[in-house]
């Protein structure tokens, strides 16, 4: 049986791949190399190192560091690295973060009680990086107490909160709470917003919000204007039958946006009976 390597090794290799990360000239198959290493260890003395260069590495902008650091570290510390990885994911460094994000995902599942105990106090925290990120893991461990919080959350003065709040509660599914909360963010000031909230509510499918969907086909935004038709195909027929509705499909097959008559072209045929 081979024998474990040294901390001190280990830790001069994780220095090494730190440093390597910061390098651009350096060669890529040697630092996977130094990365794969490192996961196969799993040492706990590293934990602090790792925690570290992460911070270090988000701190300078460096995407495919934070991306290389935040795997060894959840790979090494598992579901206690939840705090540090949700500051890393927190900063937009300008890419789609899919692989943080999933390992976030899965490890709020392992243990949501102890996931809520980090988020909680963080959706309403001064810092709008952390707000965003824990609003959005909330998502995966939900709660109906939550919806007193995602509230406060749905008028929060940075936008992505407030987008992120929609996403969470569609977690809460047709929850009288949660659609309420919806239909209130179909008059939030962010088009993003807004085309946010009309998809959550186009994939509940909840008569009672037909008429405020509708009132959107007025938005200055084509964007908005485009997933108010979405929104109204995804409406069984038989539930989106109020003449409204269909006055306003024909209003935006119509529309001075190609993109908005498509799809209200689109939502007026899945209306239509079929025979």
């Amino acid at each position: 049986m081979e024998e474990p390597r040294p901390t001190g090794d280990l830790m001069l290799r994780l220095a090494e791949l730190a440093a390597g990360l910061a390098d651009p000239d350096s060669d890529l198959d040697d630092l996977a190399e130094i990365e794969e290493e490192l996961v196969a260890a799993r040492r706990q003395e590293l934990i602090p190192y790792l925690e570290g260069h992460l911070a270090a590495a988000v701190e300078a902008g460096d995407r495919y560091a934070r991306h290389v650091l935040a795997r060894i570290l959840a790979e090494t510390a598992g579901r206690t690295s939840l705090a540090a990885l949700l500051r890393a994911h927190s900063r937009d460094l300008g890419d789609d973060q899919d692989s943080l994000s999933m390992t976030l995902h899965v490890l709020a599942r392992e243990d949501p009680a102890a996931a809520r105990e980090v988020l909680l106090p963080w959706v309403a925290g001064p810092d709008e990086g952390l707000r965003r990120t824990a609003v959005w893991l909330l998502g995966f461990v939900p709660d109906p107490a939550d919806l007193g919080l995602l509230a406060r959350a749905a008028r929060d003065a940075d936008g992505g909160v407030r987008s992120a709040v929609v996403g969470t509660l569609g977690s809460h599914g047709s929850e009288p709470g949660a659609v309420d909360l919806l239909v209130g963010l179909l008059d939030d000031p962010s088009p993003q917003v807004r085309i946010s909230a009309l998809g959550a509510l186009g994939f509940l499918r909840q008569p009672g919000t037909l008429r405020k969907i509708c009132q959107r086909a007025d938005d200055a935004d084509p964007r908005v204007r485009t997933w108010v038709a979405i929104a109204l195909g995804g409406f069984p027929a038989a539930a989106s039958a109020e003449p409204g509705v269909a006055a306003v499909l024909e209003r935006l097959a119509a529309d001075a946006d190609p993109y908005v008559r498509e799809q209200a072209a689109g939502a007026r045929r899945s209306r239509a009976p079929r025979g």
